[in-house]
């Protein structure tokens, strides 16, 4: 506390209360005089459309500051001031920050302690009383702005959440609109959304793992998103919808880009942000492609929800094979068996079998081709002639037969890992 404690206190209590009546003769021209030194000091603060508002919290302020002096009372007996709450409330709806609010109080209480210093020299008092009154106003002051300034800030940070709140319900109500299939005005989708929907869309699902240990999801998710952006070189911001504790939908438009997104774009981001998972659908223009691109990046995260892959942490429907591997891991119990069926013993999850998957995998790939098989895999070409021979050993038939199962079986291996792999356990000793 700033003040000096006098050997009298009943005396300073008089001298205050002189003060407060003194100033009490020129609360307009002390609050004229405040309102003209915040807008000079604070930019965001001099608008032409809040000047009244401005004005009538600051007269408000000085009001209620005078009564307290006046009647002697602590500075923190604080009365309701609907003027000051009011003016902090408009600038939430203004997206005018608390910052420059906060600061207002603190120039607002400069210029009245000027006031204060003025009456202060004036009154009939001895020179030490003036210093103690003064040092004991100042203190007052201090306890006043910090009193007013946790009042106004929290009506302030009250109406910013409820603006939030309204804003998002609208926005998503527009978006169940389009995705229901209910006519909606594009012009009107933009106004409420900031989000064009005569465009090409890329549909993104983003959320984050084992998010029980994250103190702020939405905080990372946000992160996540603003980094795929960045990524995705786009001139736009994208539309943005939290859907759970720890799940967001996300639109990107595209700029008239079509060409496929692969899911190693959003590698980086996956990297970067702590348990985050993201699914992209494939690139659709208009009012459809907005609905089709989100069914695709919900098939797409089914397949990063059930892999045991540390690759799925990103996945793109545009990936080769995803649209049917999503399908399969709808059903991972009748998907496991038919894996079993068509691999035989290269379903186990081993990791002699993992190796055989994969040279089996890379043979067909590369159209039967011993020669690059061995580059892909560096390995010497009559060892892939070996581990093929035994692989159609472990298959129980010739490669040839069964082509394209085969190849979507180890897809599936290779995208879901174990979920759809036999247990060691169950297999016989080699």
């Amino acid at each position: 506390m700033l003040s000096t404690s006098p050997q009298d206190p009943e005396r300073l209590d008089e001298l205050t209360r002189q003060i407060g009546l003194r100033l009490s003769t020129r609360t307009a021209a002390v609050s004229d005089g405040m309102t003209e030194a915040i807008e000079k000091a604070i930019g965001e603060l001099d608008d032409e459309g809040m000047r009244a508002a401005l004005h009538a919290s600051v007269s408000n302020n000085v009001e209620v500051i005078i009564d307290l002096l006046s009647h002697t009372r602590p500075a923190h007996d604080l009365p309701p001031l609907p003027a000051a709450t009011r003016y902090a409330v408009e600038l939430a709806r203004q997206d005018v920050s608390s910052a420059p609010l906060r600061r207002a109080y603190h120039v607002g209480s400069d210029a009245l302690l000027a006031h204060v210093f003025d009456q202060v020299q004036e009154i009939d008092c001895e020179p030490h009383e003036k210093l103690q009154l003064y040092h004991h106003l100042a203190g007052w002051m201090f306890q006043y702005v910090d009193e007013i300034t946790r009042t106004v800030i929290a009506a302030h940070e009250e109406e910013v959440r409820s603006s939030h709140n309204r804003a998002a319900r609208s926005i998503n109500a527009s978006i169940n609109r389009v995705l229901t299939g209910e006519a909606i005005d594009p012009d009107e989708f933009e106004r409420v959304t900031g989000y064009q929907l005569n465009q090409v869309h890329l549909g993104c699902r983003v959320w984050i793992d084992d998010f029980g240990t994250v103190p702020d999801q939405a905080r990372l998710l946000t992160d996540a998103v603003t980094l795929l952006a960045e990524e995705l070189d786009l001139s736009h911001d994208p539309l943005m919808v939290v859907t759970g504790r720890a799940t967001a939908e996300v639109w990107f438009g595209m700029d008239g880009r079509r060409s496929p997104v692969e899911a190693h774009i959003a590698a980086p981001v996956a990297a970067a942000i702590p348990g985050a998972r993201i699914a992209f659908g494939a690139p659709s223009p208009g009012l459809e492609g907005f609905r089709v691109t989100r069914v695709q990046a919900e098939q797409a995260a089914a397949v990063a929800q059930v892999s045991t892959t540390g690759d799925a942490r990103s996945v793109s429907y545009s990936d080769d094979g995803i649209p049917v591997i999503a399908r399969l891991a709808e059903d991972l119990g009748t998907t496991r068996r038919w894996v079993h069926e068509v691999l035989g013993e290269l379903a186990c999850d081993t990791a002699h079998a993992a190796r055989q998957r994969e040279t089996v995998r890379v043979f067909l790939e590369t159209a039967d081709s011993y020669t690059e098989t061995a580059s892909r895999l560096l390995l010497h070409r009559n060892s892939v002639k070996y581990r093929l021979t035994k692989a159609e050993s472990e298959l129980g038939r010739p490669m040839k037969e069964r082509r394209l199962d085969t190849q979507l079986a180890l897809a599936t291996c290779r995208v879901l890992g174990s979920v759809v792999l036999s247990p060691a356990d169950d297999q016989p000793p080699a």
